[in-house]
Order: structure tokens, then C-alpha cells, then sequence
């Protein structure tokens, strides 16, 4: 096939502030055939984004059995996930889907089972901090050997939801209806990060507080980890308040020197050298779909494959159940 014929479901914030964008940049190797929303308002705004004229459907079983596809870009809430991604899934056709690919590891499981029946087919889950290209070098920096063996790490994040931002008014990230709230939606971002630049994680412990009312069911956690190389660290988040003091940013130690990574930016020091760099554009989204049209193109490989978010997931559920219990958890027992 000479164009990757692509129809994207879903019309929310994400899908006109970062999907479609990248669908037009991308158009020399794709098409954006059809939008699929319950919305008709949100379809023809994101068809507005797309440079060719797009069909516009409110009804995701008539859009797979009338449109000729290669593939589908999901884009939804996450307790829609798992029936409309095994929906296509069971098509043949390529997949892309948001992350979480479901709001649980058991819901999650069968989606895997789908997609193993159908040899050829890509299934991308669109975690785009596997493309961050700083936390990329830091994770190969640490494998390099450039801080010795790590020993500790500390990633501190406060992500503010205050009321009137986008994601505060999409109303079902403040549902309450699924594990976690925010602490799912953004927490499978912070465990791929750390998965990427320090591996797997053998065991965890959490507590979770919900420090606001309109943040259910949870809106701050803090968990201590020990990975399988034997560091041994701290993650905390909130989504409750925000200091600009704060970074948001990985900071890993180890026995020669020690790293510091944000989204934008990788300090390595290491005695009195101190590296710096900088990273910018092209936007990690932009950089996960371009990857999943060449794999759907080529067959070449590309990072996310559902087996790793189904990790991210883990540990996301693992923290939760951490904190409902009182107990450590054993990565062991998740998968």
C-alpha cells in the first residue's frame, strides 16, 4: 500500500490537540479517511485539523464494516477502551490505542488474547513516554555506564488539575468510575518513564490520599520501589496542588555520579563534569504515530507493543493495591 488508509475514533481534547496534528504531518504516508464521534460538533472540528476531506461517523460497527481500512486510531475514555479496542482488533485491521489499554489488568488480558489471533497485526498502545527522547538517553546513559550502578532514585511530580483546565473539564477523568483516577490516567505515563530508564520493578509500597473532593477517588499517592537491579526509590505524585519549586523531573544516583531527566532536559554529572541537553521538537506523539504507520507500512518493530503497557498498567494497580492493603507487593504476582 502506497498511504496508510486510517480512520480515527474518537474527537475529544487529545484527539484535536495532539492526534490529528500528527495525522497531518504524517499525511504523505497515511490518510485520515474518517472520523467517528458521538459528538458531530467534535467530529467536523477534528476533520477541520486533517488536510483531505474526511467521513464523519457516530457509530464505530458501521464506520468498520462500510470504510476500507488499514488501520484505527482510538482515542477515548478509558472505560471505553476495552469493548472498542477488542472491536477492532477482531477486524484484522492495524490498531493504535490510548493508554491505559484498559482500566484494569484483568480487562486488559483479553484484549492481549485477541490480538495474538491474528498473526501481522500491529497493535500499538500509544504511550508516548517511550518516545520521549530524554528519557530515552537517560535510560541508555544508565546502561552505558555513565553514573556507575545506580543506587536510588527520586521522582517527585506535581501536576495541578485546577478547575477550567482541559483536563478538569473532561469529566470523565473526575468520574471516580474507574481505579485511581488521575493517579491511572497520568500514572502509566511515570511508569513507563521509569521502566525506560531503570527496568522492572520487583516489589512496591504506597499510600494514596484524595486531598480534594473534586478529584475522585484519589489524587495523591507516594510509593517506594525496588527494581530488579537493585535500586531502590521513591515515586510521589499530585494532582491536588503545585509548587514552582518543583521540576518534575527523575533524579537517579549512582556509585560514579548521578542524573537528573525531565521531559525537556538530561543533566548527567559525573565528579566535576556536568553534561547538559536539551530536547524539544518534534512532540513525542508525533514521534509514536510516525513509528506506528512504518511498523503497519514495513513490520518494522516499535516500542509499544501491548505487552508493555500492560506492565505500566501493573504497576500502576500494583501501587493501588499497595496502599488498599497496607502490604508491599510483589511485581511477581501482577502478570
Amino acid at each position: 500500500m502506497s498511504r496508510l488508509r486510517l480512520a480515527l475514533i474518537g474527537a475529544g481534547t487529545f484527539a484535536r490537540k495532539a492526534h490529528a496534528p500528527a495525522w497531518a504531518a504524517l499525511q504523505d504516508r497515511c490518510q485520515v479517511v474518517a472520523v467517528c464521534s458521538r459528538s458531530h460538533e467534535s467530529a467536523e472540528a477534528v476533520a477541520a485539523l486533517l488536510p483531505e476531506p474526511v467521513a464523519i461517523y457516530d457509530h464505530i460497527p458501521s464506520l468498520l464494516a462500510v470504510e476500507k481500512l488499514d488501520a484505527v486510531d482510538i482515542v477515548l475514555p478509558i472505560l471505553l477502551m476495552p469493548e472498542v479496542t477488542a472491536l477492532a482488533l477482531q477486524t484484522g485491521i492495524h490498531v493504535v490505542s490510548e493508554k491505559p489499554l484498559a482500566p484494569t489488568v484483568a480487562e486488559a488480558q483479553p484484549l492481549l488474547e485477541i490480538h495474538r489471533q491474528h498473526p501481522g497485526q500491529v497493535w500499538m498502545v500509544a504511550e508516548n513516554w517511550r518516545y520521549e527522547e530524554a528519557f530515552v538517553r537517560a535510560g541508555q546513559a544508565i546502561r552505558d555506564g555513565a553514573i556507575g550502578r545506580p543506587l536510588t532514585c527520586d521522582f517527585s511530580l506535581q501536576l495541578p488539575v485546577p478547575p477550567g483546565s482541559p483536563n478538569y473539564r473532561t469529566a470523565w477523568r473526575r468520574s471516580g468510575d474507574f481505579p485511581g483516577g488521575f493517579l491511572l490516567d497520568g500514572g502509566v505515563h511515570h511508569t513507563a518513564g521509569l521502566r525506560l530508564v531503570l527496568g522492572e520493578v520487583e516489589s512496591v509500597g504506597a499510600v494514596v490520599a484524595q486531598q480534594r473532593n473534586d478529584l475522585p477517588p484519589a489524587d495523591t499517592l507516594a510509593a517506594w520501589l525496588r527494581f530488579a537491579n537493585g535500586v531502590i526509590g521513591s515515586y510521589t505524585v499530585t494532582y491536588a496542588a503545585g509548587s514552582p519549586l518543583c521540576d518534575n523531573g527523575l533524579h537517579v544516583t549512582g556509585t560514579e555520579g548521578s542524573l537528573r531527566v525531565t521531559s525537556q532536559k538530561l543533566i548527567i554529572q559525573r565528579g566535576d563534569e556536568r553534561t547538559e541537553e536539551s530536547f524539544g521538537m518534534p512532540f513525542s506523539t508525533h514521534r509514536e504515530l510516525a513509528a506506528f504507520v512504518e511498523s503497519a507500512l514495513t513490520g518494522a518493530p516499535h516500542r509499544n507493543s501491548p505487552e508493555e503497557a500492560l506492565a505500566d498498567l501493573a504497576l500502576v494497580e500494583a501501587m493501588l493495591a499497595a496502599a488498599e492493603s497496607g502490604v508491599a507487593v510483589s511485581m511477581a504476582s501482577e502478570l
